[in-house]
C-alpha cells in the first residue's frame, strides 16, 4: 500500500531542497510527487520508499504532515489542483 503525505513547505528558497535532502540522507527515495503553489502557499504531495522513515524525517524537521492511502478519495492521479490546495 502507498502511502501519500502532504506536507505545507515555506515560502523561501531550498524548502523543497530541505525535504528532499533530509530524506535522501536517510535512504529514502521519492517515488512519487505532486506540488502547488501560488503566492505565499505551498502544498507537497508525495510518496516514498519508506513510509516509516518518511514520518521519522517530517517530525525531525518539524514538519506538519497528513497521510493519505492512494486507494482513498486522495489519490493524486484523480485530483485536481484544488482539492490540493485544500488540503
Amino acid at each position: 500500500m502507498s502511502v501519500w503525505f502532504t506536507v505545507q513547505l515555506d515560502d523561501r528558497p531550498g524548502s523543497l531542497a530541505r525535504v528532499a535532502a533530509a530524506l535522501g540522507e536517510r535512504g529514502v527515495n521519492i517515488t512519487g510527487i505532486v506540488g502547488v503553489a501560488e503566492d505565499t502557499d505551498g502544498a507537497l504531495m508525495l510518496t516514498t520508499s519508506d513510509a516509516a522513515t518518511t514520518r521519522s524525517t517530517f517530525e525531525t524537521l518539524g514538519l506538519a504532515f497528513e497521510e493519505h492511502d492512494a486507494s482513498g478519495d486522495l489519490d493524486p492521479h484523480r485530483m485536481s489542483v484544488s482539492d490540493l490546495r485544500s488540503r
